[in-house]
């Protein structure tokens, strides 16, 4: 258990997180399969949330992997400050499904984000993660990535990101990142890695979108 525990600590977050909250009335969801070829370890992640004011969201999320499932709620903030740097932050206490409902972990997180360039063409975003954990030591890690947006034919956008992943307790070394979403209208398709220079690199597949509740 132990062992399922740690896993989904470790595969929480993958693509990177903007600090604005999905907007007042407005539902977000996400869902996206993990894996790694070549190596028998499936993740599933979902979440679903509802906009309430422009600042602040509430939802839950769903994670499952080879060793059990987990379920959270979560409460969102999100403050924009300029174009060049906004601030959110995330809790998420979180419960073994396959365990009465018991808490397994937190997930508390700070997101960060700003253009470089006027407009956003170029941008960055940091997303740091601090797990509060039953059974094993907690966590603490930092993502990093850099973006660009460009526009293709019928409104859409190709937005690639690169950036790297370490623990802020350096105790490991750090990762590579990479990956990109198209948007087409209020969706978008997120293909993502890590771990590539290991001998099983872990892909993620998923597409998000957002829609208003109200009409």
């Amino acid at each position: 258990m132990i062992l399922s525990v740690a896993a989904s600590i470790m595969g929480f977050a993958q693509i990177p997180y903007f600090a604005a909250t999905v907007g007042n009335n407005n539902v977000y969801g996400y869902t996206s399969v993990k894996f790694r070829p070549g190596n028998n370890l499936q993740e599933t992640y979902s979440t679903f949330q509802y906009g309430v004011g422009n600042m602040f969201a509430t939802g839950i999320d769903l994670y499952t992997n080879n060793g059990g499932s987990y379920g959270g709620v979560l409460l969102r903030f999100g403050l924009p400050v300029s174009e060049w740097f906004n601030i959110g932050a995330q809790v998420t206490p979180t419960f073994d499904m396959t365990s009465n409902l018991s808490l397994s972990y937190v997930n508390t997180s700070l997101y960060l984000n700003g253009n470089i360039t006027e407009g956003g063409k170029y941008f960055w975003c940091g997303n740091t993660w601090y797990g509060i954990n039953k059974g094993i030591e907690n966590t603490i890690s930092q993502y990093l990535y850099l973006g660009a947006s460009y526009d293709l034919p019928r409104g859409q956008k190709i937005t690639p990101m690169v950036g790297t992943i370490y623990s802020w307790k350096f105790d490991q070394d750090a990762d590579l990142a990479i990956g990109a979403y198209w948007t087409i209208s209020k969706f978008n398709i997120y293909l993502w890695g890590n771990d590539l220079f290991k001998r099983n690199p872990r892909v993620v597949v998923g597409v998000d979108f957002t829609f208003s509740a109200v009409k």
